[in-house]
This record gives structure tokens, sequence and C-alpha cells, in this order.
């Protein structure tokens, strides 16, 4: 027989581990038993959630949880699970039964969660890394990378539609950024496929993406996230005088600079028509979830093999690897980066970006630094899996 937690018993938090990173969720007992706040729930199980008068329906991976208001017991698979406490609603926000994170949840998914009730925690076990091993282990290499397993890379050509970009002051013809990222998108997600790569596209058209929407594309089979922009200098003396590439990934910025480039390309959200999901304190959250998250590091790293694969191709120099807040990465929850391609208010990068011949320089170095990432990652999981080690 399940045992119900109690709210005599309850832990005052508890630790969600995931290979997304930990997670610590508050536990209240207000309302005579144990419940957890769905917010942060949300965030470290990546669950999609809706809420229908008194249903409230919850989803994790491919189940349905299915709540009603006030009664002790979910509905998943067919099944009915009893539980201590009914979900409620306090303070604009929706309460779960903390039985639903312990008891249920490792007993509907028996090989992919695991409680430990000294901890007070649940653990995500490496169920799909051990499939990817398997894979890898018995896939043939790719000829064209030498890669086994199958990646899914989502390419994001910043800007589009009411939202030009920067206006591309040595641009020829009227083009603006939101037309190079496309075209060098398109040139970027041609040449992941014809490595044997699967690439998608946020846009295919010259169409407006929300900002927060963008990164959330990247889920499910998705691997990484590329962000594809066009940097520019403001008015002033030297306004033509920088130039080069650099790569973002997402971290509290260290300089004015990188500041500077955040909130040029956060400015975008001006062009939304409706508020976005992600405010200035959801970025804080954000920000400060990532650093306690393996995804930081893996997007420093994909940020460097990019940018030293670009700056070989690139006539206007290496302008390194950045940090910063942006706002388009927040919610890719996988390795993520932004990759500013050159300066729309340098007569020679301009004229690089706009021809033909750069784009696609541009596109295939890219390309490269994503390969040689996905590369390194495959020869970190071999060697876990040789050491006798569980990847994480």
């Amino acid at each position: 027989m399940l045992l119900l937690l109690a709210a005599l018993v309850a832990p005052a938090q508890i630790a969600i581990a995931t290979p997304r990173g930990e997670t610590v969720v508050p536990v209240t007992t207000e309302r005579g038993g144990a419940a957890v706040p769905l917010p942060p729930l949300i965030a470290a199980l990546n669950l999609t959630v809706t809420l229908d008068g008194s249903e409230a329906t919850v989803g994790l991976g491919n189940t349905t949880f299915i709540f009603q208001l006030g009664m002790p017991f979910v509905r998943a698979r067919g099944a009915i699970y009893s539980m201590s406490l009914g979900p409620y609603l306090a303070r604009d926000t929706l309460f779960l039964p903390l039985d639903w994170v312990a008891v249920t949840i490792p007993q509907v998914f028996k090989d992919r969660y695991h409680w430990d009730d000294t901890a007070a925690r649940l653990e995500e076990l490496p169920v799909p890394a051990a499939a990817a091993v398997s894979a890898l282990l018995s896939n043939a290499p790719n000829p064209l990378t030498g890669l086994r397993l199958r990646h899914t890379i989502l390419v994001d050509p910043g800007h589009g539609g009411a939202d030009p970009g920067n206006p591309g002051l040595y641009f020829p013809d009227g083009l603006v950024e939101k037309d190079i990222t496309l075209n060098v998108a398109k040139l970027l997600r041609a040449e992941l496929i014809r490595r044997g790569l699967d690439a998608r596209l946020t846009r295919t058209r010259d169409t407006l993406i929300d900002l927060a929407d963008r990164g959330g594309f990247c889920s499910g089979d998705c691997d990484l996230f590329v962000s594809i922009h066009v940097n520019s200098m403001p008015r002033g003396q030297h306004q033509s005088a920088a130039s080069g590439v650099e790569t973002y990934f997402l971290s509290d910025a260290k300089t004015e600079d990188q500041r500077r480039v955040a909130q040029m390309e956060n400015d975008a959200i001006r062009f939304e028509t409706e508020a976005s999901n992600v405010s200035s304190g959801d970025l804080g959250f954000i920000l400060r979830d990532l650093q306690a998250n393996e995804y930081l590091r893996e997007s420093a790293r994909l940020a460097q093999l990019v940018q030293q694969r670009v700056s070989l191709v690139h006539p206007g120099g290496d302008r390194g690897v950045q940090q910063a807040g942006f706002m388009v990465l927040t919610t890719a929850r996988r390795p993520a980066i932004l990759v500013e391609t050159g300066f729309a208010t340098n007569r020679t990068d301009a004229a690089f970006l706009a021809s033909s011949l750069g784009q696609h320089k541009v596109a295939s170095a890219i390309a490269d630094g994503i390969v040689a990432y996905l590369l390194e990652f495959e020869r970190k999981l071999s060697g876990m899996t040789a050491a006798g080690r569980a990847p994480q």
C-alpha cells in the first residue's frame, strides 16, 4: 500500500534533479497536507499545464495527468492514483500534492524517476542517455562527420516581419538584418542536413516570432539552439570601426558592450503584439537557475567551438566568446548560443554578409563548430560508459 505523505512529516523543501540541473522547491502545509507550488515544477520537469475551471491537466513527457481541484486523486494512463490532499489555488498559484511528486510520478515512470525519501529528492534516471549509449556503440559513424547518434538542431533566424533588426548601414539594395539572418539560417540548415543531422528553423519566411517562443521550439528531441543575428554600433565617431564575429551564451553580462548587444537584441520585444512570457524578473531567475545547470557550461563550450570556426573565415576578425542576458535564449533549456555574424555598420563586414559567398562561408563554419561540439559530446558519452559510470 502506498504511503501518503502527511503534513507532520513533510520536509521544508524538496529537490528535483534532472539532466537539466537541480531545482529546490518549497513545501507548504497551509491546507493541512504537504503541497508544492506548480511554477518551479514546470521549469524543473519541463511540464505543460492547462487549467480549465476546476480541472488541471499536467503533461509530463508523453503522459497526461488530470487533476480536479480539491479532490485527492489524479488520473493518468487509464488509472486513478490516490493522494493525501487535493490540488488547490492560492495567491494565483496552483499547488499540487507532494504525493504526486514523491509517489505518483515514480510509480507511473518506474524506469525514469526515483524518489529518495531520506534526501526528499526526485531524481530523473539517465534512461535516455543509456539508450543513446546503446545507439552510440551499435551505429556506424557518418562518413562526413564521424557522428554516430541522431542529433536535432533548431536554427533561429533573428528578427522578421515587422521587426527588421538593425537597418544595415552598409547593406546594398535595401537589405536589413532580418534578410541576412534568414539567408544564413537557411544555408546553415541545408549544411547540417547535408552532414546527416536533423535541422529545423524557427521561421522560414519573413514573419515575426516572439522572443520568448523561439527557444521554446527547442524541446523534445531538440539538442541545440542556435540563433543568428547581425551586430551594429550606435551612431558616433567610431560607428564604422567595429568589425568581426562574436558568439554569445546566456549568462550575466560582464561588460558594457555585452549589455549593449543584449539590449539591442532584446529591444525586438517592442514589435510583439502581446506581452512577453518572460519578464525582466523572470530573466534574472532563469540566469540564476542556469548557473547551477550543466547547460551553462555546455553552451559556453558550443559558443567557443562555433566562434573558432567562424572567425577563421570572417574578414572582420575574432571578437571572442561573450555572455549576456538574451531573452531569445532563456526558453531553450538546451545548450544555446547566439551568433553575431558581423557588423552592418562596417563596410567590409556588411559586404561579406550581403554576398552569397560570405553567407555560405558563415553557415558552413557554424556547422563545423556544431559538429565539433557533438563529436566531443559523443566522445564524452562513450568515455563515461567505458569508465563504468552512468552518463548524466
